[in-house]
C-alpha cells in the first residue's frame, strides 16, 4: 500500500492513537496578538458537551482565573467564549451594544451570561447600572441571568486549585477514577486523601483521582484551601 494510502486509512480511524491538536477558539471576537490594552491567551479545556480539547481565549488575568473556575462546577455543561453581542439601551437611552466574556451553560439547561471586570472600573463607569440594562434587554434564549465577576468573587487559592484540576483533566485515567470511585462509595464519614491514595495502591494517580472526584461532585472538600494528600474529605451526599 503506498504511503499516502496508509495515512489515509491511519488518520480515518476513530480510537487510534494519533496526537489530534484541540479544537480552536469558537470566541466571536479575537484580540490582536500584541496590544497595550489587552493581556491575550487561551486555556485548554474539554467540556461535556463537546468531549474534545478546545482552546477558550481570555484577555486578561481575570478572565482566565473566571474561566478556571468556570469549568470547575461540577454541573458545567459548555462555556463559550465572547459570544456574538448584545444589543441595549443604556442609561442615558442610547443604543449600544455589549459583548459577554462568557457563556455559560449548564446541564440542567440554564445560560448564564459572565461579565468580567476589575472592581474598579464596575465603580468608575457605574458598570452595574449598565448591566441592568443589558439584562433588562437581553434577547430571548441568549441567557437566563447575567453574572459580574470582579477580583473580589475569585478567591486565590480556589484559582489555584481549579488550574490544578484543569491540567489534571488533561491526563485521564478511568483505571485510577474507577478504584477511587469505588473507594467512595464504601466510604460513611470524613477521611483524607492521604488514606484513600493508600488504600487504592495507586500512588500519586489516586490522588489525581481523588481530585477530579471532588470537582465532579462525588467528594466534598473545602476548595478554598489548598487540595493535598492531607486534605480531608467526605462523601458527598446524593453522589454524581
Amino acid at each position: 500500500m503506498e504511503p499516502v494510502a496508509v495515512a489515509k486509512t491511519m488518520t480515518n480511524l476513530e480510537n487510534d492513537d494519533l496526537y489530534r491538536p484541540p479544537l480552536p477558539t469558537v470566541a466571536g471576537l479575537m484580540f490582536p496578538a500584541r496590544s497595550k490594552l489587552t493581556v491575550r491567551g487561551f486555556t485548554l479545556a474539554m467540556t461535556p458537551a463537546e468531549q474534545r480539547w478546545r482552546q477558550i481565549i481570555s484577555a486578561s488575568q481575570g478572565e482566565r482565573e473566571t474561566c478556571l473556575l468556570s469549568l470547575a462546577m461540577p454541573d458545567l455543561w459548555n462555556l463559550i467564549d465572547q459570544p456574538k453581542p448584545v444589543s441595549f439601551v443604556d442609561v442615558d437611552g442610547r443604543q449600544r451594544t455589549h459583548r459577554f466574556d462568557y457563556l455559560a451553560e449548564f446541564k440542567n439547561g440554564l445560560r448564564v451570561a459572565i461579565a468580567v471586570k476589575p472592581a474598579e472600573r464596575v465603580e468608575r463607569l457605574n458598570f452595574k447600572a449598565t448591566l441592568q440594562a443589558i439584562k433588562r434587554d437581553l434577547p430571548l434564549g441568549f441567557a437566563d441571568r447575567v453574572a459580574l465577576v470582579t477580583e473580589r468573587e475569585r478567591h486565590k487559592i480556589e484559582v489555584r486549585n481549579a488550574e490544578l484540576l484543569n491540567f489534571f483533566r488533561r491526563c485521564p485515567d478511568p483505571e485510577a477514577d474507577n478504584v477511587v470511585a469505588e473507594l467512595i462509595d464504601g466510604l460513611f464519614g470524613e477521611v483524607s486523601i492521604s488514606d484513600l491514595v493508600h488504600k487504592s495502591g495507586l500512588g500519586a494517580r489516586a490522588f489525581r483521582a481523588a481530585f477530579r472526584a471532588i470537582y465532579a461532585g462525588r467528594l466534598d472538600a473545602n476548595t478554598r484551601e489548598t487540595i493535598s494528600t492531607n486534605s480531608i474529605v467526605a462523601p458527598r451526599k446524593g453522589k454524581a
